[in-house]
């Protein structure tokens, strides 16, 4: 799919606010309603926007502490070794996010607990019965932030085939 900027626009509009009705987008972007309906709705079904959710205050939901760990696996050799790693940590309630990396380390997941309690919980209870894993190492999260100059949508559209 090509895209142009009147796409650009909406996509970057609907990064930053994704609950803005389609007359206040097809405004700001300066298209009439139908037409900006049926480019959102190329969009979606390109594949381009996948969805979006309410950002959730962890904190206040009783998952105050995040954590990354970094995981280092026995040497495997096999896809479905991986797959099966993969599998099992996708069961793990308190994983938000899981990353396969290249490089020394395998995998970086993420991980949304109570307090360092339920960490050693979960670690002890629930990470150590992946047998697979040689090593893991964990950092905890001190404060973070979100870049409010990053922009997913900083291409050229004339250079883009977004298929």
């Amino acid at each position: 799919m090509k895209y142009d900027e009147y796409d650009k626009g909406i996509l970057k509009i609907l990064y930053e606010d994704g609950k803005i009705s389609n007359s206040a987008l097809a405004k700001k972007i300066r298209l009439s309603p139908p037409a900006t309906l049926e480019r959102v709705r190329k969009l979606r079904t390109n594949g381009i926007i996948q969805g979006q959710r309410a950002i959730l205050n962890k904190k206040k939901l009783g998952r105050g502490l995040t954590c990354f760990l970094s995981l280092q696996i026995k040497h495997l050799h096999r896809q479905e070794d991986y797959q099966r790693i993969e599998e099992h940590l996708r069961q793990i309630e308190e994983i938000e996010e899981i990353y396969f990396l290249t490089g020394r380390i395998d995998y970086l997941i993420k991980v949304n607990v109570r307090d360092i309690d339920e960490f050693r919980e979960f670690f002890m209870a629930k990470l150590s019965k992946v047998q697979m894993i040689e090593r893991a190492e964990t950092f905890v999260v001190v404060s973070s932030g979100v870049n409010p100059r990053y922009n997913p949508i900083n291409v050229d559209p004339k250079d883009q085939d977004l298929e």
